[in-house]
């Protein structure tokens, strides 16, 4: 029997709806794998109206309705919503895009709604944007940033988009013809943070901690009833009552939940230590951007729309060649026959080695991170402190012909993963939003990791502190292996210094009230500061409030101007333990333009103003009357008599401002005063410090951007914080040595010079240490012994015949102690 010939079947086929779920749990993984999500979310597609699109919308209608109670990311499926976004780019699209609502309404049983784009400038004056020469760029922000304005009031933490194979192919090549290298040819992502929003909060990775805050947040922590009893009975299991019992007869020295802390927590070195800082929340979440149908080539989707009878429309302006960069090459691919290189098949298999060298890089980068410890990692400083790994090389080379190349090949594979972790370190206090190309850390791997410089002579020693992408690599100097301190780089001078300002409270708000009525400002929205920082703050202040770099010459008047001597020695400890050098420099700090300190030392406020014998003003806003604030300010020199400045002020007013009211008046000479006076410092929130009545005028929030959290976990198990009692002094260089800064630490081998002197006292005190461990561990051993004789089932259990032995009765507490905290966890 002759063999069946094979039939090629050269149509596309449909996209089938268990193709497309399994795309959608490819695409879609859990963020939080901890979270607990319950409460159903929707999720939005952003349709344009063409067949893939369309495709999208219908299909995600079917995958919803087969797979009831299917998970997207965190949170069940709720339901999905289309968002048409209207460019406004020709005539009629406002009308077409009204069409495509209709159909998806009709054909597809979708919900959508039309998103317009408003092509304004900065200032709200309208543009042409056909006459901006990145049009497609600002095209792109304004279709994202109108997209998440969509998302914000339905809380939707996901997007989808109908981006397939043929556009992957097209990115690509467009990549390929740019010049980009491995990295960039890899193609669009799966998944990725929503672009183009960087500075939005609850948008771009962020929102996080305030959904959290909410009594039903989309991102569910919170353990269940079983999973609270499982864990009660696991830690029941666990506990030692005879540990109980030793600490009630020896006395604990802290809660119950500090049973097992060291004996000793470190060596003192008879300084005062600086206070702890406050934790400071670190941001996450925002709006995930997925791509479910990147694996699905366009002619699968015409053929589902085909099958399916569900209606596409084409836009005109993807025809055009000229129009955009992407519709050139799709002219060049499906008018040009292209050489087998060039074409969709090699392009995506090419890009797929491309994405495979990428992941095979990074599983290397992360074994090397974690053999790098990060001693110390401040948010609120945006200071880290790293000690970084040694690569390792065969001992006894291959004597063989090409054992150098061998070398050298391997010292170019290292240096490439020793700048991914380089990149990894940035990404932790940079301000800037796209990191350090690869190829541009060359000198920053031989000065961190000598060992692989291509040559002796390019390794430099003692190392040199550098600066790259915003941030300052410092040598740290000590008894240790090579550590460095990585901050925020030093502002330039020639750079404009980040700032963030709100207006004074208006007079309106102010008038015929007294100073402590005055009301609030509502909270404003929070913004990006430096890159670093999600700020937001309010003040009721009647001058200009700011957040900007902490300056020098403000460093004298905010110490003098502190509350005490006690106040003024914890701002010098806090700096020199957080904030050495020239990074101090770099913590944001609030400033007030104006005169603002009266009213921070409880004066009142309207007496500056009596010389203008403001009629009215006293009694509804005043404490005792307009008499009374006219009297005030006749007293003001102790003896009636008036100063100076204040006699200037006087035909100043008389000259500039004759013939106004009084009560118009004051807010013309509240903006000379914002014009003419000097910046006064208020407070350095990140510390915690500020000036004594601050806090009854100015309030603020203050959270670090989102970090990796592999790395901020890595930071809290090696952390050596202030629970350690040490230290970063910094330490100016002589001669062609350079600066450097030195760990104080009780972690840390003290100097040969402090161990001489040490000597003398601490063999005595260790002799004292080890006999007191000693003692207290045989205690411990006779109580264990006493419970397990007791108990009769050995130290894990309770049993009944202890509870009523003939033992003294501080015994028999003890064990009770144990079996009641037990029984409670």
């Amino acid at each position: 029997m002759d063999k069946i010939p094979q039939v090629l079947h050269r149509s596309a086929r449909a996209v089938t709806t268990a193709e497309f779920y399994d795309a959608i749990m490819a695409t879609c993984p859990p963020r939080f794998p901890g979270v607990r999500g319950t409460s159903v979310q929707k999720v939005v597609l952003a349709i344009s109206g063409g067949v893939d699109s369309m495709a999208l919308a219908y299909l995600c209608q079917r995958v919803r309705k087969k797979y009831i109670g299917m998970r997207v990311s965190d949170n069940p499926l709720g339901s999905f919503y289309g968002v048409v976004v209207d460019h406004g780019l020709r005539e009629g699209s406002a009308n077409e895009a009204r069409k495509v609502v209709s159909a998806l309404q009709e054909h597809v049983g979708l919900k959508a709604e039309v998103a317009t784009i408003s092509w304004k400038d900065d200032n709200g004056n309208p543009i042409n944007p056909h006459d901006l020469p990145n049009f497609e760029t600002v095209a792109r922000q304004k279709r994202y940033n109108r997209i998440a304005s969509m998302c914000s009031p339905t809380k939707a933490v996901s997007v989808f988009t109908a981006h397939n194979e043929d556009d992957q192919y097209e990115t690509v090549l467009m990549r390929l013809l740019s010049g980009h290298g491995y990295r960039g040819l890899q193609g669009m992502r799966a998944a990725t943070d929503i672009p183009e929003c960087y500075e939005r909060h609850g948008v771009y990775q962020s929102g996080y901690v305030d959904d959290q805050m909410r009594a039903a947040p989309v991102y569910n922590t919170r353990p269940t009833v079983r999973e609270i009893k499982s864990m009660k009975r696991e830690l029941r299991s666990r506990i030692d009552p005879s540990n109980f019992a030793w600490e009630w007869l020896r006395g604990s020295k802290a809660d119950p939940t500090s049973l097992y802390q060291r004996e000793y927590d470190g060596i003192a070195t008879g300084s005062r230590q600086a206070p702890k800082l406050a934790p400071m929340d670190i941001e996450d979440g925002g709006i995930m951007l997925y791509r479910p149908l990147l694996n699905f080539s366009k002619d699968r989707l015409i053929a589902t729309c085909l099958e399916n009878k569900i209606p596409w429309f084409e836009d005109k302006t993807n025809h055009d060649p000229s129009f955009t960069m992407r519709n050139a090459v799709r002219h060049m691919c499906k008018n040009y026959t292209l050489p087998v290189a060039l074409q969709k098949p090699a392009i995506l298999e090419f890009s797929r080695r491309c994405r495979d060298k990428v992941a095979a890089q990074k599983a290397e980068t992360d074994r090397l991170f974690k053999r790098t410890t990060i001693h110390d990692f401040e948010p609120n400083v945006g200071t880290a402190v790293v000690e970084l790994p040694k690569f390792s090389f065969p001992r006894s080379p291959r004597l063989s012909l090409t054992s150098f190349h061998r070398r050298q090949k391997r010292i170019a594979h290292y240096r490439i993963i020793a700048a991914l972790l380089i990149q990894r370190l940035l990404s932790l206090v940079t301000p800037e939003r796209e990191l350090t190309p690869i190829k541009n850390l060359d000198y920053l791997v031989t000065l961190l990791f000598p060992n692989l410089a291509i040559s002796e002579t390019e390794v430099s020693y003692p190392p040199k502190p550098y600066v790259i992408c915003g941030v300052h690599f410092t040598p740290l100097i000590g008894n240790y292996s090579p550590r460095w301190l990585i901050s925020r780089a030093p502002y330039p001078s020639n750079v404009p210094r980040p700032r963030n300002s709100q207006s004074p409270l208006r007079y309106e708000h102010r008038y015929g009230r007294n100073q402590d009525k005055w009301p609030w400002r509502g909270w404003p929205p929070w913004k990006l500061y430096d890159g670093r920082y999600w700020i937001r703050m309010r003040h009721r202040l009647p001058a200009l409030v700011e957040m900007a770099p902490f300056e020098p010459e403000h460093h004298k008047p905010f110490r003098e101007a502190l509350a005490d001597n006690e106040a003024r020695t914890v701002l010098a400890l806090m700096l020199k333990r957080y904030a050495p050098g020239k990074v101090r420099y770099t913590l944001p700090a609030i400033y007030a333009k104006g005169k603002v300190d009266d009213l921070l030392k409880g004066g009142d406020y309207w007496s500056r103003y009596s010389h203008l014998w403001i009629k009215g003003l006293g009694k509804k806003g005043g404490k005792e009357g307009s008499e009374d604030s006219s009297e005030k300010g006749q007293q003001n020199n102790g003896e009636g008599k008036t100063t100076a400045d204040e006699e200037a002020r006087e035909s100043s007013d008389k000259t500039e401002i004759e013939g106004m009211k009084p009560w118009q008046m004051i807010p013309l000479l509240e903006k000379q005063d914002m014009d003419t006076a000097k910046p006064v410092l208020l407070a350095l929130p990140t510390l915690g410090i500020y000036l004594p009545g601050v806090e009854d005028w100015v309030e603020w929030d203050i959270r670090f951007r989102k970090v990796d959290l592999g790395m901020v976990t890595q930071s809290r198990r090696f952390w050596v914080g202030s629970d350690s009692g040490g230290g970063w002094m910094y330490k100016g260089g002589s001669g062609g040595g350079g600066g450097g800064i030195e760990h104080r630490s009780g972690w840390t081998r003290p100097s040969r010079r402090t161990f001489a002197v040490w000597r003398g006292f601490k063999g005595v005190e260790r002799k004292k240490r080890s006999a007191r461990t000693y003692r207290v561990s045989s205690e411990r051993l006779k109580v264990r012994r006493m419970v397990e004789s007791r108990s009769g089932s050995g130290s894990g259990s309770m049993g009944s015949s202890m509870l009523g032995s003939s033992s003294s009765s501080k015994l028999r507490q003890a064990i009770l102690m144990g079996k009641y905290f037990s029984v409670a966890l």
